[in-house]
């Protein structure tokens, strides 16, 4: 099954609900009444604020109960996988490319272990560009935490931020026994980290997400670490259109220079 992270309700006319459901994160309760609730059995759903979708990663971890080779994953109600080969797509006159359908996903993963976002890169190194619009403070303590609990992940976690890429947005799909082992190994390491940072010091509830921007790299470090087998895919955004991006960087830019005080 594929989960479609949302804390919101959203036009979800095109997803193909046979293999799709919607999953509602955080405990605001601005939802549909059938869209499934992160706030249920097992879960994180309070530290939302912090987590961002990965309290639906959670959800799906602790409460699916699916087959270990039934098909699963997550990805946002605004960003869907796309064959379109193009990094990542904006919506330019409404226009919505096929989102995937399950026998291409099927297909896939016949040939390789996961399907993730292909690679953001960038001028920086991952630790430079984290360090530019994060804390990176924030990153000596995740490296000090794997060295202590995983220290066989050290030198691809330092590999990981001295290259220049990594995969973005927290969106997979894999097969459920992949996504239940990434998971346990995911919170163990961030739940530790959560011992070790004051979220509240971060005024700007962007930066809040702390967590969720620490996952987007630790991905690539447990992909490479267990020799995973990568289908790249383009991601579509359903809701940036394309004449509005300069205004969303500059934005982002404005967030940097009022964190650094410049």
């Amino acid at each position: 099954m594929i989960y479609v992270i949302t804390h919101k309700s959203f036009d979800d006319s095109k997803i193909e609900q046979t293999y799709h459901r919607i999953l509602h994160v955080g405990t605001n309760k601005n939802y549909k009444s059938w869209y499934l609730k992160d706030n249920t059995g097992d879960n994180i759903s309070s530290k939302n604020a912090n987590y961002c979708e990965l309290t639906g990663l959670y959800w799906i971890w602790k409460n699916s109960n699916e087959p270990a080779d039934e098909i699963d994953g997550l990805v946002h109600y605004r960003r869907y996988f796309t064959t379109i080969k193009e990094t990542y797509l904006y919506n330019y006159g409404g226009k919505i490319p096929n989102i995937l359908s399950r026998n291409i996903i099927e297909e896939n993963l016949k040939h390789f272990d996961i399907i993730l976002p292909q690679k953001r890169h960038a001028f920086r190194t991952v630790a430079d560009t984290y360090s530019y619009f994060h804390n990176s403070e924030d990153l000596t303590i995740l490296g000090d935490v794997i060295k202590s609990i995983y220290p066989e992940y050290l030198s691809t976690y330092q590999k990981v931020l001295n290259s220049h890429s990594y995969y973005y947005a927290n969106m997979m799909i894999c097969h459920h026994k992949t996504l239940c082992a990434y998971s346990k190994w995911l919170f163990a390491i961030l739940f530790e980290v959560e011992k070790h940072i004051n979220c509240e010091k971060y005024k700007d509830d962007y930066q809040k997400r702390v967590f969720g921007f620490m996952a987007e790299r630790l991905l690539q470090v447990w992909v490479e670490y267990n020799h995973l087998s990568v289908k790249e895919l383009g991601i579509f955004n359903t809701e940036q259109r394309g004449d509005t991006l300069l205004s969303t960087n500059i934005g982002r830019i404005k967030r940097v220079v009022k964190r650094n005080g410049k």
